[in-house]
């Protein structure tokens, strides 16, 4: 029996995800129980012949779609209410980000594998929520993301250096 298109979709964000967060050198772990967040991912740092975690996190809420609009400027997504009141609270003890993973809508383009490469198509995109007023709506938040919020191996570097600096997202 094959995995539900919903839970195929999520475990390729994930991989998306902890393939850039590998490459970018941060640690990165998968989070097994739903409260809210998928992914967490943490700065190491080398001492001496060592390497420190050094605490330093970042939580993400991963969404995989090929479900979203795109403006312009901006990617347009409908995010369940649950999800969307969740990233918007202003006292979570670590910076939570929702992180985007805009699919092709055909299945058969979404990796693509042979003898010279592995190819996910497409890309994430990732905005922070914290503060925005929480949403009265029965189902769904619509948020733009803006399309210069890639989620890359150096934005994520740019984001743990907030977070290491103590910096909001």
């Amino acid at each position: 029996m094959s995995l539900p298109l919903a839970h195929r979709q999520e475990r390729l964000s994930i991989a998306y995800i902890s393939a850039v967060a590998a490459k970018a050198g941060y640690m990165c772990q998968i989070i097994e129980q739903d409260y809210g967040t998928d992914i967490e991912i943490g700065i190491i740092e080398q001492n001496g012949n060592e390497r420190l975690d050094t605490g330093y996190r970042l939580i993400a809420q991963v969404k995989a779609s090929y479900d979203y609009d795109v403006s312009e400027s901006d990617i347009i997504y409908d995010l369940k209410v649950r999800n969307y009141n969740l990233l918007c609270r202003v006292d979570l003890g670590i910076p939570a980000i929702l992180v985007l993973y805009c699919m092709p809508r055909n299945e058969d383009d979404w990796l693509l594998v042979d003898e010279d490469s592995t190819k996910l198509k497409h890309c994430g995109y990732w905005v922070s929520l914290k503060g925005n007023p929480t949403s009265i709506n029965n189902t769904t938040e619509r948020i733009r993301i803006p399309k210069t919020q890639k989620f890359t191996e150096s934005t994520l570097n740019i984001i743990m250096g907030h977070i290491k600096n103590g910096e909001a997202l």
